[in-house]
């Protein structure tokens, strides 16, 4: 037969089955072109409403492929916005995605409900995958290893530490899926569990560019999704195992079911393996407390600690536990704590290797305090995360390492907690740079990179 195609439109559209109807794909051909396939609007525009195929069908075989095996590129759609949503509802199965790369790749997401979901006027999973081609002209070939340049919009940074400087997209492929079961109106009240299932395209694991991916990446895949509750890869361990072409058996409990998944080296995984990192004031102490999922070759922690977020000293060290598959507890207090802080961990391997954590504040100041505890940059933008023990105005800066003002913001109303605040830095080179707050009573600096 005849190669077919099925056109979707760029905005707000979707294609509806009825409930009882399926999206059969049916052709004895198995080479490329003698297939029948969906393809999303390719305008390289960006889109940033969904444009939806409807499947309003929850039997698993809804998409039906006749004659064709399972391993031939269906549905390509090549945009976190261009999305299959598959109404679901309360059903339990195996429900699989026949997705296609722009280059015609089969790449297969499977969904396997064990566990069904709940609650919502219209629950249904939510589907899309694209790679650097998502973004195309905005990315040259170059930077197509950079997964900075095109992240899933609940998706903050690619880092090897979620406020650190270092980006890791190296060690992580050219690609992102969404897994959603939490879409505006399609939500869950309550997620199912379920085990996923991610076909790839080892093309996207390859360098791609300069510096490119890490050698042998596609050899060392697994799973990480992205908490954006509170902006960690790696609050739970890498997830699956490699199979082919496709990380497979990645289970995912209703609680730690999120939207924006990708695949990552086991050897360098995206961030550190710390489950919690706080300190809190406890009389005129701070105590800080940690907890680590596991633990491979550490030799010990050291906690640093400084006034600005820019010098930094040693204040204790505790050993580690070698190695660990269990979560483990630690704590260490500070008694030079009567003003606000800004505190980081350093774990060190037996070999010298070492990793710092995010920064966290803390302090006793019985007047409260005002720090910058987390910085990142985005689509023209510069976010600030604040923390202060009490509401207040302040005058927000951005300066170069010189001393030069690039930007202002005056009159910043700080509530007592956390408060995002957000400078423009469209044409603002990448680099270090500075950024001030002040008010009547004092004032705090932090260095950022702006990339």
């Amino acid at each position: 037969m005849k190669r077919a195609f099925l056109f979707l439109a760029i905005g707000i559209s979707a294609i509806f089955c009825s409930a009882q109807a399926r999206l059969v794909f049916n052709s004895t051909g198995t080479a490329l072109g003698q297939h029948p396939c969906v393809v999303f609007d390719n305008n390289p525009l960006t889109i940033t409403a969904p444009c939806y195929l409807v499947i309003e069908n929850p039997a698993t075989n809804a998409i039906t492929l006749t004659g064709v095996t399972s391993g031939v590129p269906i549905i390509k759609s090549e945009a976190e916005h261009r999305q299959i949503r598959w109404a679901t509802g309360t059903n339990t199965g195996v429900y699989n995605v026949p997705f296609s790369t722009a280059t015609n790749v089969a790449i297969t997401l499977t969904v396997n409900i064990s566990t069904a979901g709940s609650g919502g006027a219209n629950p249904s999973l939510v589907f899309a995958t694209y790679n650097y081609s998502a973004k195309y002209p905005a990315i040259i070939p170059g930077d197509y290893w950079n997964n900075f340049l095109y992240m899933p919009e609940d998706v903050t940074h690619m880092n090897d530490e979620p406020t650190g400087l270092s980006n890791n997209s190296v060690n992580a492929i050219d690609r992102f899926w969404i897994v959603d079961a939490a879409a505006p109106i399609y939500f869950y009240g309550t997620k199912p569990a379920v085990t996923i299932s991610l076909g790839f395209d080892p093309a996207d694991a390859l360098a791609n560019g300069v510096p490119g991916n890490s050698a042998g990446l596609a050899a060392v895949l697994r799973a990480q999704r992205f908490n954006s509750t509170i902006n960690h890869w790696f609050d739970i361990g890498q997830l699956g195992a490699l199979s082919g072409n496709a990380v497979s058996g990645i289970a995912v409990s209703p609680a730690d079911f999120y939207r924006s998944w990708t695949l990552a080296s086991s050897i360098t995984p995206l961030p550190i393996e710390l489950l919690d990192w706080r300190g809190a004031c406890n009389g005129n102490d701070v105590q800080l407390s940690w907890t680590t999922a596991s633990e491979k070759d550490n030799d010990h922690f050291t906690i640093e600690k400084s006034m600005d977020a820019v010098e930094w000293i040693t204040i204790g060290t505790l050993p580690g536990a070698g190695n660990s598959n269990s979560m483990l507890a630690y704590a260490f207090i500070d008694q030079d704590a009567s003003t606000l802080a800004y505190y980081r961990l350093r774990q060190t391997d037996f070999n010298g290797t070492s990793v710092l954590s995010h920064v966290i504040t803390a302090g006793c100041s019985a007047t409260g305090g005002t720090a910058i505890v987390n910085a990142w940059n985005r689509d023209g933008a510069l976010y600030l995360d604040v923390v202060s023990g009490v509401d207040g105005v302040d005058d927000l800066t951005l300066l170069d390492v010189e001393g030069g003002v690039l930007a202002t913001r005056a009159a910043q109303a700080i509530s007592s907690g956390n408060t995002e605040l957000q400078v423009d830095t469209r044409g603002i080179a990448t680099g270090i740079y500075v950024v001030h707050l002040a008010n009547g009573t004092g004032s705090m600096a932090r260095r950022v990179h702006l990339d």
